[in-house]
């Protein structure tokens, strides 16, 4: 039976290990399991390999526990086991017992550097456990073995720079030049790690290098001008840009370019014109072209100094694109900032049609149709909608309750007004406004007290509003409440504005109702005089006033 079961182990490790009949084993290289070279087989050799493929059955079986415990016994019989340190510090990795999983692979890789697998698994332990100076030891060592992987060359480059070696980070990459020429990829690695250590200059070198070894490459000579442009040294970039024009008189971007340099040199009409010729090429779809132009002007700039240019831009852009829904709520803002009320609200609306989640775009609508003529149905409409979608905001009813205090449906203007107060107003936002339109409702159906209490808010919240006060005034003469007060606001007013006829008329009747007529004729005259509207309620006062002098 034992040389039954040996015979057995023989056949299975001749299998793996990849030895022939009479022959000397030989396997590749980047087999975990193969041995040194193997001229005599032992039993307790053989005992050990069987063990292995054990270990191995029941970890392909998913048996981990179980290949743990075989691999830990083959140990027992070999210590130096290359083959069951390795799977040891594999199952150790993979459980982030790191520091066990660190000396099974170390075991495995000092017992054979010729095998890759315990290298790169060693390599994979010290990148997570952040041992820098081992982790460049490692791939120092696979660089050596195997010189002709040049991704290894990548990964020495990544430990070295992890470890904050930028130079030698940088030879690494060096030595792939040497063996491949100049590319790309190599070149800009190499300007990325020289700008992390703070050498521009070094970066620089490295583009330029980039550029020489492949002259009619347009965008290498781009990628120049830029960094040209972020040294200050303009007469080199602008020598790129005419580069770029010779090798591709029609490059669209070019003239982007351009608009970046005369930027850049403080001549910002110049940067307009070559903006607008670089937006006139079919070759950049209307989505770069928006977006070349929101990050080309500061939010400072685009709404400010330069407004006009960027908004020229930017309807030239929006007539000619089909994606209109995507940059609408964009759109309908810069409009509403040059007042194009009409328009913005045609963007406004589109925006809403494709999503009515954002808060903010209801309310640039609500602003923007609040400025349009005869529109109270659509608005009241569109305001009656954003107050169910959010009914926390205030602005849906105010909107309401202004429709119905212009329509003089008073009564129904209340109950929006209201809410608008049991909500608050952050920051005093509509306070104002609020509590007037509430106050004349209040008036209009006869709830006075409410009517006064909500005036005198008002005034708390805008203690200068002349209207409110002529309103206030008026209505407290008519009531001949308060008269003493009423004197008071509406001098006020007269006094702000000497020549309005509404508001002499309304001192003159507050005179009357105190029974001082002769002071409230003279100003009631004085209303008639600046009357250009012809008022009947004028004309009736100035009557009732001359009549109580008789």
């Amino acid at each position: 039976m034992k040389n039954y079961r040996l015979a057995i182990y023989c056949f299975l490790i001749l299998t793996v290990l990849g030895c022939g009949s009479g022959k000397k084993a030989t396997v590749e290289r980047d087999n975990p399991y193969r041995r040194k070279a193997i001229t005599e087989v032992s039993e307790q050799a053989l005992r050990v390999d069987g063990m292995i493929i054990d270990a191995k059955t029941q970890l392909n079986n998913g048996n981990v526990a179980e290949a743990e415990r075989l691999f830990e016994a083959v140990l027992t019989q070999d210590s130096a086991n290359a083959a069951a340190h390795y799977e040891l510090g594999r199952i150790h990795y993979q459980k982030m017992w790191f520091e066990t999983a660190e000396q099974h692979a170390r075991a495995a890789w000092e017992s054979d550097k010729s095998n890759v697998w315990y290298g790169l698994l060693l390599s994979e332990i010290y990148k997570n456990t952040g041992d820098g100076k081992s982790l460049v030891a490692v791939w120092t060592e696979l660089v050596n073995r195997y010189p002709e992987k040049i991704e290894y060359y990548y990964e020495l480059s990544n430990a070295y720079a992890a470890n904050g070696n930028i130079p030698e980070a940088v030879a690494a990459l060096n030595r792939v030049e040497k063996m491949i020429g100049v590319t790309e990829d190599v070149s800009l690695q190499k300007q990325k790690l020289w700008t992390i250590a703070e050498r521009p200059d070094k970066a620089l070198k490295e583009i330029e290098k980039l550029a020489d070894a492949m002259p009619h490459e347009k965008r290498y000579q781009a990628i120049l001008s830029e960094l040209y442009l972020k040294q200050g040294k303009r007469d080199k970039a602008r020598q790129c840009y005419e580069r770029i024009a010779a090798i591709d008189p029609d490059d669209e971007y070019v003239h982007i370019s351009l608009a970046s340099y005369y930027k850049e040199s403080g001549d910002m009409n110049r940067a307009y014109e070559e903006l607008k010729l670089g937006f006139r090429s079919p070759a950049i779809d209307n989505k770069s072209k928006l977006q070349i132009l929101g990050s080309f002007y500061t939010t400072e700039e685009f709404y400010g100094k330069y407004h006009e240019q960027a908004f020229s831009l930017l309807d030239q852009l929006m007539a000619e694109t089909d994606d209109t829904v995507t940059y609408a709520a964009f759109y309908g803002d810069v409009l509403m900032r040059q007042e194009r009320y009409p328009e913005a609200a045609r963007q406004f609306r589109t925006a809403i049609a494709s999503d009515s989640s954002q808060y903010e775009v209801w309310e640039a609508l609500l602003i923007c149709e609040n400025m349009l003529p005869d529109n109270d149905d659509r608005m009241m409409n569109l305001a009656i909608r954003a107050s169910k979608l959010f009914p926390l905001h205030i602005l849906p009813y105010y909107i309401q309750g202004q429709t119905l205090v212009n329509q003089k449906r008073y009564a129904e203007a209340i109950t929006p007004l209201e809410q608008c107060v049991k909500i608050g107003f952050p920051n005093g936002y509509l306070a104002a406004g609020c509590y007037s339109l509430l106050g004349e409702s209040y008036y209009r159906v006869g709830r006075y007290d409410e009517a006064w209490a909500t005036f005198d808010r008002c005034l708390v919240e805008t203690s200068n509003d002349i209207t409110v006060m002529n309103n206030y005034a008026y209505y407290l003469s008519e009531q001949g409440m308060k008269l003493e007060e009423a004197e008071r606001m509406s001098k006020t007013t007269i006094d702000a504005e000497p020549d309005n006829a509404t508001y002499l008329d309304t001192y003159a009747w507050v005179l009357h109702k105190m029974g001082r007529n002769a002071e409230a004729l003279t100003y009631m005259e004085r209303a008639i005089k600046a009357d250009k509207s012809n008022s009947e309620t004028l004309r009736d006062h100035y009557e009732t006033i001359k009549n109580a002098l008789k």
